[in-house]
């Protein structure tokens, strides 16, 4: 007996929100009001708290002291709330998510910036220049908001995340110690180097700013003091770099294959050390001389009147670069 069965409609489920996607972008917002909060918002309200009450100068040495003690200690707070936002563990790739789009969005801005520069240049319209600007701006803001709910977007995220970049973890952290510190204190004594002499041949005064294009009595200010804050960044940067760079798979396995190797050198002594430096020394001189005789008595023999090979002419001034004697093949 046949029955006939209607079928019933399948229910549909709309699209999972993309957790990553949000999360990174909530974390892009949550960095640049942070920023905000450390280098703007804070000194303001520790200037007026200082003048209100009167107890040290602002632009003292113990003011700075403790205003850069405020700053790292509510910095580390808002670490921390970031962190427990974020979750325990965060979404696989929600660091590089964060760190990228801070960067894209920096981009972003000085591209837009330069775009109502050039625009401002040419002797564009106000309300036309504003308006490309803005579009271009928006365009960015856009195009970033986009990539990031594309699958190959966030696949390259976690990709990228997983190289360890944006992590504490130590890759074999016991092997290769003593090759990888000597990685690091030369890393470090590059980077000091470049920013002693960024500061010392490029005087940092002021804030960085940028021009608004068509307010020129506003800038946008992304550093304050940048004597100060670039060279902190920079030298924070340095320092995580080079800690991470010891900690990446492919070069931390090198170095320890070279710590490796050099534990099987047989050093010598220190008798045996001076005893062959004295031979190279000694040797180097003995050639020396010999290469000397020989030159000088091939000099003499050529130059002889019944050979004439070399012909050295005694009258006239002489012409080499070391004010030595002319001579005529």
């Amino acid at each position: 007996m046949a029955v006939a069965v209607k079928p019933s409609p399948e229910a549909t489920s709309s699209r999972p929100l993309n957790a990553l996607a949000v999360g990174s972008l909530v974390g892009i917002v949550y960095v640049f009001a942070s920023l905000y909060v450390l280098l703007f918002a804070l000194p303001e309200l520790w200037s007026y708290v200082l003048a209100q009450w009167g107890v040290v100068e602002t632009t003292s040495f113990v003011g700075g002291a403790l205003l850069l003690a405020l700053i790292l200690g509510v910095g580390a707070g808002l670490a921390f709330v970031g962190g427990r936002l974020a979750g325990s563990p965060p979404p696989h790739g929600l660091k590089a998510g964060i760190a990228v789009g801070v960067t894209l969005v920096f981009l972003a801005t000085l591209i837009t910036q330069a775009v109502g520069i050039t625009l401002e240049k040419w002797e564009v319209s106000p309300v036309i220049g504003v308006g490309v600007t803005l579009a271009v701006g928006v365009l960015f803001l856009y195009m970033i908001i986009r990539a990031y709910f594309r699958p190959g977007f966030e696949k390259w995220l976690q990709k990228f995340e997983d190289q360890g970049w944006f992590s504490l973890s130590s890759y074999k952290r016991t092997q290769g110690m003593r090759v990888r510190r000597g990685t690091i204190l030369g890393l470090l004594a590059v980077a000091a180097c470049g920013i002693y002499t960024i500061l010392r041949h490029n005087p940092m005064l002021g804030d960085w700013s940028l021009e608004i294009p068509f307010v020129s009595s506003y800038e946008l200010v992304l550093l304050p003091a940048k004597k100060y804050t670039l060279t902190l960044f920079l030298a924070a940067v340095s320092l995580w770099f080079a800690w991470r760079v010891v900690n990446f798979p492919t070069f931390a396995d090198f170095l320890i294959a070279t710590e490796a190797e050099m534990n099987k050198v047989s050093w010598t002594t220190r008798r045996r050390l001076v005893q062959d430096t004295i031979v190279v020394l000694v040797t180097v001189f003995l050639l020396t001389m010999f290469l000397f005789i020989v030159d000088v008595l091939w000099f003499k023999i050529l130059s002889n009147p019944y050979i004439h090979v070399l012909r050295v002419d005694t009258t006239a001034q002489p012409t080499s670069p070391t004010g030595g004697e002319r001579i005529e093949w």
